[in-house]
């Protein structure tokens, strides 16, 4: 029986770790990825952005299992993003963690936050390659609001949930 999963707010000495889990929970797209190189060169960027942007991280009995940015509607982001919508940035859960409802607490605190702002959505943006990460997001409301231009090789949707 696991422990159960709890989410924070990221702490300073939590960024080896989320930069850890950030790297295995996204190695698996190395493989399909054609501009894999160039993403694995963004995958610190939650710690790297922690100061402008909100890291929540998941964990329980003492280690971290996920991570995502919550990115507030005034804060950068991509341009294909509309001002004033909050935004989900990095979703990442480790592999071994999977199939815990992980990826469900991150992105309902995400959800709780775009609510506690007054947003009137939450969006993200995602690769149709990462089919159980599309999974999570039309259980949680979500729903494709138009295909974005490939990156890194391959496509890419943006996503919106109403709130």
């Amino acid at each position: 029986m696991h422990a159960p999963v709890l989410t924070r707010d990221y702490a300073d000495v939590d960024r080896a770790g989320v930069d850890a889990l950030v790297r295995a929970a996204w190695q698996e797209m190395a493989a399909v990825l054609p501009g894999w190189d160039a993403l694995s060169a963004r995958l610190g960027v939650l710690t790297e952005k922690s100061g402008d942007s909100e890291v929540i991280v998941a964990e329980a009995d003492g280690q971290l299992l996920g991570a995502v940015g919550y990115v507030g509607a005034q804060q950068s982001r991509p341009d294909f993003f509309e001002a004033g919508w909050p935004i989900v940035r990095f979703m990442s859960v480790l592999p071994a963690a999977r199939g815990r409802g992980v990826g469900r607490l991150l992105l309902d605190d995400c959800i709780a936050r775009a609510r506690r702002d007054r947003a009137p959505c939450l969006a993200l943006h995602t690769s149709t390659l990462m089919a159980s990460a599309g999974r999570l997001y039309r259980e949680a409301g979500f729903a494709v609001l138009r295909p974005l231009p490939d990156m890194y090789g391959a496509p890419f949707v943006l996503m919106i949930k109403p709130l």
